[in-house]
């Protein structure tokens, strides 16, 4: 099965704007001035990855918190390796803006929650910037064709989308084994999470922390009062500003298999679920099962929060493609063969996030192209949104692969956008 096509992606750039200036070439043995923007959790991970890779100086921080400026500094001080401390000269600062105007960032790694995805690289790629955006790339399907869009303004800079098992050797080695026939025909798939959630305690509205600059945090969003529940980790929990579990992992698992298969838009998406187990005040579902309709193929989409264990796995994700020649299944631990014959044939794992880290580093010096291009994250990001509106009206779903679009469905279309809080606005 081949990729829908791209020309609904393709317009002329001289109706949308002028081009960034062609960005800075960088020598082989010279590092890339970087800025993080969103310093809690994944934001230290990235710039650890990238620090210890040597190819990148991280030369600002950025988070509307300033109380993670501390958090940052001191997770990485703690691993005791002067190679990921951040210089006493790494400038911190709340509002982003300042560092598109900064000209001495080449590039920006984003690890901010997803309601702000869009208009932070969009406007990364307006100032010229190269932009690593962590998954799922976007908050909703009109966000996602708007990166595009902007992306094709500017084709000399590099996006690089963090799906980072795109980079492990096991994950490359396991797509080969699979596009070379070693599967014979694949005809079923499962891309699934299971694992415990804690339950999230009701708090009452407060005031926001001094430290934080709440109207920035929301960003688009809409307005409504600070809940201390609601902000840092556990954003992605609530639909204001996360996509749920199937954003946070489904944009690893059901990536891989697209990204093995050479898979588009399925025909139908069907989909359920809900706060079966848990029944706190998260907003996604607890308990989820898609469908995804492809010609002679189908897709699986399964999430438990609630369990510690799993066929193969004792409690997390994995991926699963099954043809007429065996079955395989794949963690980021490593993959294993199941022939309808013979013994299972299994294959260590792979490090991760420094080698994406250099992916991001080779294709900004025009060594390498980006193994996780922002086309290819809209599309998977595409099959999440898709997933969660399923699940959220009940229903199948028909979609229209020239467009982009559901079909005949106004209720289910509405969900694929959302205006945005004033005075926020995408790059024209």
């Amino acid at each position: 099965m081949k990729r829908v096509s791209r020309r609904f992606f393709l317009t002329a750039s001289a109706a949308v704007g002028a081009w960034a200036a062609a960005p800075r070439a960088v020598a082989a043995n010279e590092r890339i001035t970087a800025a993080v923007i969103g310093c809690h959790n994944q934001g230290i991970n990235l710039a650890e990855a990238s620090l210890r890779t040597g190819l990148f100086q991280i030369a600002a921080l950025c988070d509307c918190d300033e109380a993670m400026f501390g958090v940052i500094r001191q997770k990485l001080a703690e691993k005791k390796d002067p190679t990921v401390e951040l210089a006493p000269s790494c400038k911190e600062v709340k509002d982003f803006r300042r560092l598109l105007d900064d000209k001495s960032i080449e590039a920006v790694i984003i690890a901010t929650p997803d309601h702000s995805h869009a208009l932070l690289t969009c406007w990364a790629l307006e100032a010229g910037k190269h932009v690593y955006i962590e998954k799922p790339l976007s908050y909703n399907v009109a966000d996602g064709k708007a990166m595009l869009a902007a992306h094709q303004k500017h084709p000399n800079l590099t996006v690089l989308v963090g799906t980072q098992q795109r980079s492990g050797t096991h994950f490359q080695e396991a797509r080969d084994f699979v596009r070379s026939g070693g599967l014979g025909k694949v005809a079923f798939c499962r891309a699934f999470c299971v694992h415990e959630r804690k339950a999230l305690e009701a708090v009452p509205d407060s005031d926001p922390p001094a430290t934080l600059d709440y109207d920035m945090w929301l960003g688009p969003a809409p307005y409504r009062p600070f809940n201390s529940m609601r902000v840092h980790y556990n954003w992605r929990f609530f639909r204001d500003y996360g996509t749920g579990e199937m954003g946070n992992w489904g944009a690893h698992w059901l990536d891989i298999i697209l990204w093995y298969l050479d898979l588009g838009l399925p025909k139908s998406v069907a989909g359920l679920g809900g706060q079966f187990v848990t029944k706190d005040i998260k907003e996604w579902p607890d308990t989820q099962t898609v469908l995804y309709e492809y010609p002679e193929l189908t897709v699986l989409w399964e999430l438990r929060l609630w369990s510690k264990k799993a066929p193969g796995i004792v409690s997390g994700a994995a991926a699963e493609l099954c043809g007429e020649k065996g079955s395989l299944h794949i963690t980021r631990k490593g993959w294993t063969f199941y022939p309808n014959d013979g013994e299972p044939q299994e294959h260590e794992g792979s490090e991760q996030e420094q080698a994406h880290m250099r992916n991001f580093s080779e294709s900004i010096r025009g060594i390498a192209q980006p193994i996780a291009p922002l086309e290819e994250a809209h599309l998977c990001a595409t099959l999440c949104h898709y997933g969660n509106i399923a699940a959220t009206v009940n229903r199948r779903l028909e979609v229209d692969a020239e467009s982009w679009t559901i079909r005949n469905d106004e209720e289910a279309r509405a969900l694929e956008s959302r205006p945005y809080r004033k005075p926020w606005v995408l790059p024209s």
